[in-house]
């Protein structure tokens, strides 16, 4: 009886040992994988932060008091409009206009990415500010200084026999290939120095060409 008594508690001990070293397996494994976890997501959000801020202050460094320079035209079905102003006499009054960009001459605005990327108007819209115009995906309204302050829409206007359309043909430098849009075009990003956009009326068959400014941006775009 002894004896049997004596193996019955041997087993159980065994077993409470068992037991205990199972919990202590199953509770290592169980924090020590979330923690690991933990540690990988800080450190990758810290490293995510510390490029973004890398990132920020080197395009900081690299458009501070720089002036970009972008040829811009307006193409009615077969032929630009020429009366686009020289200066800036177009649109709101000279008082009210915003900083960041300026119509440099006939064709073509210079601007600082530095002001209009931190205002978030690095876009196509800024340049419709300067010239006045009032753009919608099917339409194009001019001022009264420019092309008679005349308004062509896809369903009144067409180019000769041929329904029309209107579009936006960007190209970063004068040797890249466009890039077309057709809605939200005052959305149309200004991405860099030496751009060519033209904003066009034209049928489905017809590709909107460059600005004739666009081989002035040679020089301009040497200036320090």
């Amino acid at each position: 009886m002894g004896t049997s008594s004596s193996a019955k508690k041997i087993a159980r001990l065994a077993a409470v040992s068992k037991n205990r070293k199972g919990r202590k397996v199953r509770m290592q494994g169980g924090t020590l994988f979330p923690t690991v976890i933990f540690v990988i997501l800080i450190l990758g959000v810290a490293l995510i932060a510390y490029a973004r801020q890398s990132q920020e202050q080197v395009s900081a460094l690299d458009t501070a008091k720089q002036n970009y320079y972008t040829a811009f035209g307006v193409y009615k079905c077969d032929q630009f409009i020429d009366t686009l102003p020289a200066g800036q006499d177009v649109g709101t009054d000279a008082a009210t206009l915003k900083a960041g960009a300026y119509i440099e001459s006939q064709g073509v605005v210079r601007w600082e990415p530095q002001v209009l990327s931190g205002e978030r108007r690095a876009n196509l819209q800024t340049i419709f500010d300067l010239y006045g115009l009032e753009v919608t995906n099917n339409s194009i309204k001019f001022p009264a200084s420019i092309n008679n302050g005349e308004t062509i829409t896809e369903t009144d206007t067409k180019c000769g026999d041929k329904e029309a359309s209107v579009q936006v043909s960007v190209w970063d430098s004068e040797v890249s290939s466009s890039k077309i849009s057709i809605a939200d075009l005052g959305k149309v990003r200004l991405s860099g120095n030496g751009m060519a956009i033209t904003l066009a009326f034209v049928a489905k068959d017809v590709d909107a060409p460059q600005p004739v400014t666009t081989s002035d941006l040679k020089l301009l775009t040497l200036k320090p």
